[in-house]
């Protein structure tokens, strides 16, 4: 994803859109805000009003989840990232449309330098206002980590192996204390993630710590990444252990869509429900946001960075008339 505001992961694919509307960064990018039905305002954060459609449960027909422990992850996925500097997460509590949203991943979560502490960056009872309004809606909640500007200060800690067992064990109450329903590991560099460090050793005692306990352990990768990370057994086991994979596509090229999934289901053998489809929100018009999100139903669904963007009111709504 993306630190310090900036847009995720920077890769970016160029070429002209193949299935209509603008190119990206064509006119269309950075949409007005104001129209009709569930729009945002620009503006500190912007505002949400209630969007028309659906009643808030999950996408494709499946239960909705909500609050912490057990519940199915819905085979469609709509997952929306709401950074922590674009106002307080209090205040979102009270403005986000969370109709036909599944999950709500909160960026970034962070380690407190030279410890193994962390930080969301937001007073905990904003945050626990924002996790009770979202299990309202019956929507999970996650704290994303790292981010692709944050991501070092927690891979400095886990390449010391002494780290690791604090470090999540500090992680996992930090979840419980902020009433939040599991962890989205946004950890960008893939040199990093190698078989030969530290990394998969992290990685499983995430799984093994917080699974258990009903929660989930996602995360937000590139191809880029794993071909940095390389494959190998090792590999496979913790990328093969996530309950889904939110794909940094972040491209108006369908092509691009069409090769990356391949090779996610190809090469690293991820079933395509565990797959979402990234869709970047400030370089994009609402009508390929819908063929985008019509597209990702085929696979596990839509993953959409971010909230809080100027457009996001009319994109946003752009998604759920599409689900």
């Amino acid at each position: 994803m993306a630190g310090s505001g900036n847009s995720a992961g920077s890769t970016a694919n160029g070429g002209s859109t193949s299935f209509g509307g603008a190119a990206n960064g064509g006119s269309s990018g950075g949409i007005a805000t104001g129209g009709t039905g569930g729009t945002m305002s620009a503006g500190a954060g912007g505002t949400m009003s209630a969007g028309a459609g659906g009643t808030g449960g999950s996408a494709g027909g499946t239960a909705g989840s909500g609050g912490s422990g057990g519940t199915p992850t819905p085979n469609t996925k709509v997952v929306m990232y709401l950074p922590n500097w674009s106002g307080s997460f209090a205040s979102w509590a009270k403005k986000i449309d969370f109709t036909k949203m599944t999950h709500l991943n909160l960026a970034f979560g962070t380690v407190n330098s030279g410890t193994n502490d962390w930080s969301m960056g937001a007073a905990d009872g904003d945050v626990q206002a924002l996790a009770a309004a979202a299990h309202a809606a019956n929507v999970k909640i996650l704290v994303s980590i790292g981010g692709a500007d944050d991501d070092i200060g927690i891979i400095n800690r886990y390449q010391t192996e002494s780290n690791i067992d604090p470090l999540v064990a500090n992680l996992d109450a930090f979840v419980k204390r902020l009433d939040l329903d599991g962890v989205d590991v946004d950890l960008e560099r893939g040199a990093d993630m190698k078989s030969s460090g530290n990394f998969s050793k992290f990685a499983a005692k995430l799984v093994s710590t917080l699974r258990p306990e009903g929660k989930l352990v996602t995360a937000a990768l590139a191809q880029y990444i794993m071909e940095d990370a390389g494959d190998d057994a090792t590999i496979s086991t913790w990328l093969n252990a996530y309950d889904f994979i939110n794909l940094m596509i972040y491209t108006t090229n369908m092509n691009t869509y069409t090769s990356e999934l391949n090779w996610w289901k190809t090469n690293r053998h991820i079933p395509a429900n565990k797959l979402t489809w990234g869709v970047e929100f400030s370089k994009i018009s609402a009508d390929q946001v819908k063929q985008l999100t019509t597209a990702s139903k085929a696979d596990g669904g839509v993953m959409v960075w971010e909230l809080s963007l100027d457009s996001s009111g009319q994109l946003w709504k752009a998604v759920q008339d599409a689900i």
